[in-house]
C-alpha cells in the first residue's frame, strides 16, 4: 500500500475524531494507474506495484456514511487535503491546500443559508504571530512543536493523538485493503485487534 497510507491516513485520523461514533464497515478499491516508472534509488524503469489512488465508502454507527478518496497522480498542490462534514444544521469544508499565498481555508454553510462562506481562522489555532498566508511547511512544523511545547507545560487538556488513536487509523487501512482484495464489504471486526482500538478511543474522545 502507498497512497492510502501517505495520503489517507490523515484523513481517516480527522474521520475517526469527527464523526463521534465507532466504525462498523468499509468497501473501496485501489489501483495502480502507473505500472511501469522510473525508480529514484536506480533510475531504471520498474514495475511498482503499489496503490496510486483509492476510493472508500465508510459505515458508522448511527446510520453515519463518509467516502475517501486519496491519490498520488490527481493534479493539485501540496499537501491536497480536503475534508467536508455534512449535518443537519449545516456543513464544513476545510481545506489544507497551498494555493494563491494561502495554505488552508474553512468555509461553513447552514440549512437556512446554503451558500458556503469563508470564516476567519481563529488566532488560537496558530502558533503566537501565526497566519494562513505562511508558507504551509513552516505553518505545519511550528505547530507541531507549539502543540508538542503545549502538552510539556499543561497548556491544552489533552494530546493531539495517542497510540490508540493511530493504532485506529491502521487497523482501518487494513481493512480497507481487504476489502479491495476481496471485492465487497468488511466489518472492522473483521480485522485482528480494531474493535478494542475502536473502543479505547471512543471512550477517550
Amino acid at each position: 500500500m502507498s497512497s492510502i497510507e501517505g495520503y489517507g491516513a490523515p484523513i481517516i485520523d480527522i474521520m475517526h475524531w469527527w464523526l463521534g461514533a465507532p466504525l462498523t464497515s468499509v468497501v473501496g478499491a485501489m489501483r495502480n494507474f502507473v505500472p511501469e516508472r522510473i525508480i529514484r534509488d536506480t533510475g531504471q524503469m520498474t514495475r511498482a506495484n503499489i496503490d496510486d489512488g483509492d476510493m472508500w465508502i465508510a459505515e458508522f454507527g448511527g446510520g453515519v456514511l463518509a467516502s475517501i478518496q486519496s491519490s498520488y497522480v490527481t493534479v493539485g498542490n501540496y499537501p491536497g487535503i480536503e475534508a467536508r462534514f455534512y449535518g443537519s444544521e449545516g456543513a464544513v469544508i476545510v481545506r489544507l491546500v497551498d494555493e494563491f499565498g494561502i495554505c488552508q481555508t474553512i468555509k461553513t454553510a447552514t440549512k437556512d443559508s446554503v451558500e458556503f462562506v469563508e470564516r476567519e481562522i481563529p488566532q488560537k489555532y496558530f502558533p503566537e504571530g501565526g497566519a494562513s498566508t505562511e508558507p504551509w511547511p513552516l505553518l505545519f512544523y511550528s505547530n507541531l512543536v507549539k502543540n508538542f511545547a503545549d502538552e510539556i507545560i499543561g497548556g491544552v487538556p489533552g494530546n493531539q493523538g495517542d497510540f490508540a488513536q493511530g493504532a485506529l487509523v491502521q487497523r482501518t487501512i487494513n481493512a480497507f485493503e481487504k476489502s479491495a482484495r476481496e471485492r465487497r464489504w468488511v466489518g472492522l471486526d473483521e480485522v485482528p485487534g480494531a474493535d478494542e482500538a475502536a473502543g479505547t478511543v471512543a471512550e477517550g474522545a
